[in-house]
């Protein structure tokens, strides 16, 4: 073998070994079942009524397209949960951590949509308690922002709302668009998502695709609850 067919093979190595690192840092988070059933429903009234507001500065892009919802209901409670998506995702930093998206992910070889699926949408979940109408938990992806040219880690918040009412403002803080929850009070300067919500539909979710039949290294789930598989789809 010649030395550049050497050097072309040890390149496409690095190549992958360098996809594979990436990749294996990404791995799918998959929230915790609930427990009972749980029965599937649709009330436009009900997902406008708790849509939450999005909250972006100028420097996160682009801005949020659309919000899907998806609910279901067990005797006490009202679970929902709302799908936030932008046309993409572009990692804009710099550092080796930006390097590789702008590279293998994001840029390059786009892995981002060969592995998950066409633009980029987020999950969060409200759940409501079907006798006072107030929010009893929220659920949803958030990060620690990074140091320069470090990755961003991404950190899963569950937690109890404590009889919240709606809207609840969600920040989207990262490249990636990660939220952080925020309140009227943080708003100076930035602006404000207020999205009609649209059911998530079965045709759109395959659009998306949030599910897949069996996941690999380049075929993972997006972010979603297990609740809101459609008894049809499963």
């Amino acid at each position: 073998m010649d030395y550049n067919r050497r050097r072309a093979v040890k390149t496409f190595g690095l190549i992958l070994c360098l996809c594979a690192l990436g990749l294996g840092m990404m791995a799918a988070y998959r929230w915790e079942d609930e427990k009972g059933r749980l029965a599937h429903f649709k009330d436009q009234a009900l997902a406008e009524k708790y849509c939450p507001v999005i909250v972006q500065a100028d420097r996160i892009k682009p801005e949020p397209s659309h919000i899907y919802y998806r609910m279901a209901r067990d005797e006490s409670r009202i679970f929902i949960a709302y799908h936030v998506a932008w046309p993409y995702e572009k990692d804009e930093t710099r550092g080796w951590v930006a390097a590789w998206n702008k590279m293998f992910y994001t840029g390059g070889l786009k892995l981002q949509k060969k592995i998950f699926g066409p633009e980029d949408i987020e999950v969060v979940e409200l759940v409501v308690d079907r006798q006072t109408g107030k929010i009893t938990r929220i659920r949803y992806e958030s990060a620690e922002l990074a140091q320069k040219g470090k990755k961003v880690k991404q950190n899963h918040i569950g937690k109890e709302a404590d009889g919240a009412e709606p809207p609840v403002y969600f920040e989207t803080i990262t490249w990636n668009h990660m939220f952080t929850l925020t309140s009227k009070d943080h708003l100076d300067g930035k602006k404000l998502f207020r999205l009609a919500p649209e059911y998530f539909t079965a045709e759109q979710w395959d659009y998306y695709k949030m599910s897949k039949k069996h996941q690999t290294l380049l075929s993972q789930d997006r972010a979603y609850f297990n609740w809101e598989i459609l008894p049809e789809t499963k």
